[in-house]
Parts: structure tokens; C-alpha cells; sequence
């Protein structure tokens, strides 16, 4: 699918709490989907023990904007400033028969790590890999989990900070291939607000 498909204005960047957040991620019928959105460490790594395959960026691109213009909420989390430039950045992961794995956008905060930089910018590497390589590691906080819009059909998704020592360095939400990740839930979910 090509880019296009990744819709900016449809990724809110938030917070839940805790319990919130628990109780989002535990209505997932499915015990994998519910590891994979609440786990913490390398995405890639985990699709890739998922599929018992690579995982590679499929598609990929990035841009430069103010922090007003960024997805919302993304600025906020990352505490920038309205006039702070920051990069936006869509990719695909694809697994190796070329099928979608995930549709990703990441804001950053690229004034923190001119390392994180180069990774946010190049294209041709999942952004956590390309940190590992750097021998760089970045904390992840996971912020929020539900389901989302794929095509038509419901998709589990996540959404995470990486953080940069005691600053946010970048927001990423990562939506899941339903053919995939089983979106399956509960009535829970839609009671606790899962669902955009």
C-alpha cells in the first residue's frame, strides 16, 4: 500500500493512564496481540519472531515541520516548543514476502541526538534496529493501544515515547496488518475508549 494510505490527521498522539491503558490492552481477546501492544522493547524484533521472518521498511519517507503543524498531540508529548522543528515520518514494515506488517508514523524531536537524527532520516532501516546498530539505546514508554482503521477493517495499534536520557525524543504510533495481529476485542475495549 503505498504511503498515501498513511493518514497523518488520523493519528491523535496521547497519553493514558496506567489503568487505562492496562485495561485497553488486556480487552484483546488474542494473548499475542496483547504482548505485542503492551511490550516495551524492539517492534521490529517482535514482528519478526511473529512471522519467523525479516522484517524490512517497505516504504518510507519523512518531512520537516513546525511543532504546531505535527500530528496531534505529538508536540505536546514531546514537550517542543510551537516553533521547534520537528521530523515527521511514515513508514511501512513489510515482512519477507513483501506483505504489510505495520504502518508507522514517528515525531521527533531531531535538536536532541544528531545520532537519532541520521536514523529518523534514513529510510531504508526500521528506526529501532538502526538505533541498536549505533549502539545507542533509548527507553520506550508505551502511552496508548486500541484499534484503529486498516482498509476497512479494525487494527490493533500502539503508541509509545522514545526517550532521549530524561527527554521525549520521539512519539511513535504503529498500527498493525489485522491479517496478521488479531484485532479481535471485547466489549471492553469500546466501553474503555479504544477505538478512533
Amino acid at each position: 500500500m503505498p504511503l498515501q494510505s498513511i493518514v497523518l490527521s488520523g493519528h491523535l498522539f496521547l497519553a493514558r493512564e496506567p489503568a487505562e491503558l492496562a485495561g485497553l490492552i488486556g480487552a484483546f481477546a488474542d494473548p499475542p496481540t496483547r504482548i505485542l501492544l503492551g511490550a516495551d522493547g524492539l517492534t521490529t524484533t517482535l514482528l519478526s519472531a511473529w512471522t519467523r521472518g525479516p522484517v524490512r521498511v517497505g516504504h518510507a519517507d519523512h518531512r520537516r515541520v513546525a511543532a504546531a503543524e505535527a500530528p496531534a498531540g505529538a508536540a505536546a508529548l514531546l514537550l517542543a516548543g510551537d516553533d521547534e522543528e520537528l521530523i515527521v515520518r511514515r513508514s511501512v514494515l513489510t515482512g519477507g514476502d513483501g506483505g504489510e506488517l505495520s504502518r508507522n508514523v514517528v515525531v521527533a524531536r531531531p535538536v536532541l541526538s544528531a545520532t537519532a537524527e541520521q536514523c529518523l532520516t534514513d529510510t531504508a532501516a526500521p528506526i529501532g534496529a538502526a538505533l541498536q546498530a549505533t549502539g545507542t539505546g533509548y527507553r520506550r514508554t508505551v502511552l496508548d493501544a486500541g484499534v484503529r482503521d486498516w482498509d476497512g477493517a479494525d487494527a490493533a495499534y500502539k503508541t509509545y515515547l522514545m526517550w532521549h536520557g530524561p527527554k521525549p525524543l520521539a512519539a511513535v504510533t504503529e498500527t498493525f496488518n489485522p491479517a496478521l495481529v488479531p484485532a479481535v476485542a471485547g466489549a471492553d475495549l469500546l466501553a474503555v475508549g479504544g477505538r478512533r
